[in-house]
């Protein structure tokens, strides 16, 4: 037994299929499959077992796949922790992010840190909070930067930054010289926002229910809403104040006085079961001693 075999297991073991396990690890698929096929041997039992043309880990292929998952992941810290010991912060750092901190907020976070770590490289992934947080999960992403999604218990979510929910109008419409209003100012007109199938759209549902304030549920970002409201003028719509809306010259943006300012909370996400690097926890380590934007008190 050796190390490349305990990779090449894990590696199986995640993707489930010889062709991509083999692809990802840039090897042959014959090569894999002998390599798969020795370690069972020296262990005496079958690890995988095929279902069509896939295969599943055995029941003792689990238990194995937990203890080579632990013993990977201790060493790749020792690993890191030399190289983070030794002043040589280096490495790849993939992030998935919802779109809407795109803009300003990740651009900005990526900058001061490959400042000060130069020999760090960070790929930006975008998607949706649902995409994000299950990217997180499966080990796609090292950190994600999106809403709290239900049902991850494996996921840690540390708030970084708010943004503000405004009610935007065209500005032809009759509340377009207001600069504020509240929830219940809105009862006698058109109202539209974020799918409630998404986390943001949860949210501004239970706002409306609780002030008994009616509205459509059919956008999934800004830039959908505030095209919709820009050529609307009966029409008024809440979405989250992000620099999607600075596109649009005809929008009136209003304070909602009565939402609190920590009411749409995005946070860092990153997961238990995977193993973090030296430059992913700089990273996190960054973000949240550096480029934190949450409301004081």
């Amino acid at each position: 037994m050796n190390l490349s075999q305990l990779y090449y297991f894990r590696k199986l073991a995640e993707l489930q299929h010889y062709t991509k396990a083999a692809k990802e690890l840039y090897i042959s698929q014959p090569a894999l499959s002998d390599s798969i096929a020795s370690l069972e041997q020296e262990l005496g039992v079958a690890l995988f077992r095929r279902e069509g043309r896939n295969v599943k880990l055995t029941a003792y292929g689990r238990e194995f796949y937990d203890c080579v998952i632990s013993s990977l992941n201790e060493l790749e810290r020792g690993i890191s922790l030399i190289k983070q010991q030794s002043m040589e912060i280096s490495g790849t750092i993939n992030v998935g992010c919802i779109p809407t901190l795109l803009g300003d907020f990740l651009p900005t976070v990526i900058s001061n840190f490959t400042a000060r770590n130069p020999l760090t490289k960070v790929n930006i992934f975008h998607g949706m909070s649902l995409e994000v947080a299950r990217g997180v999960s499966e080990g796609k992403y090292d950190i994600g930067f999106g809403s709290m999604v239900e049902d991850e218990p494996n996921l840690v979510y540390v708030p970084v930054i708010t943004q503000e929910l405004v009610v935007i109008v065209n500005n032809a419409h009759p509340l377009a010289d207001r600069r504020e209003l509240a929830l219940s100012d809105l009862k006698e007109y058109a109202l539209t926002t974020y799918r409630d199938t998404i986390p943001i759209g949860k949210v501004v549902r239970q706002l409306l229910k609780e002030r008994g304030v009616e509205a459509t549920f059919s956008y999934d970002d800004e830039i959908s809403a505030g095209g919709i409201i820009s050529i609307t003028p009966t029409l008024a719509a809440i979405v989250a104040r992000t620099p999607f809306l600075k596109q649009f010259s005809n929008l009136s943006v209003l304070k909602l006085t009565d939402v609190p300012p920590d009411t749409r909370l995005i946070y860092m996400i990153y997961s238990r079961k995977n193993f973090i690097n030296a430059a992913v926890e700089a990273f996190a380590d960054h973000v949240v001693t550096q480029e934190m934007r949450l409301p004081k008190g």
